[in-house]
């Protein structure tokens, strides 16, 4: 569930000004606690992401540490031959059938 900001009702007419500027100051912290869909700041992950068992869809990169996951397992190979030749940082796995 999205989060919301606190917003007061102001029943009275000027003489709520500072609960007016509450309630602003309320809305531009909410606003300032969501992660942006066009990548504009602030957007950083300050706290772990549930997907819900949902999938990661139309992704380009992984990285971990720098490294590119998605880089490192196309050079990944699983075979029941063994392994010959390769480059370097080429991973070779053996299964048995």
């Amino acid at each position: 569930m999205a989060k919301r900001p606190t917003v007061n009702t102001i029943s009275s007419g000027y003489a709520s000004q500072s609960q007016l500027n509450e309630n602003f100051n309320n809305i531009q912290t909410a606003f300032d606690n969501t992660l942006s869909l066009d990548g504009s700041t602030p957007n950083a992950m300050q706290a772990d992401l549930d997907l819900n068992e949902n999938d990661l869809l139309n992704v380009r990169a992984i990285y971990v540490d720098g490294v590119n996951v998605l880089n490192v397992l196309d050079n990944v190979t699983v075979s029941t031959a063994s392994p010959t030749g390769g480059d370097d940082g080429d991973i070779w796995f053996k299964v048995s059938s």
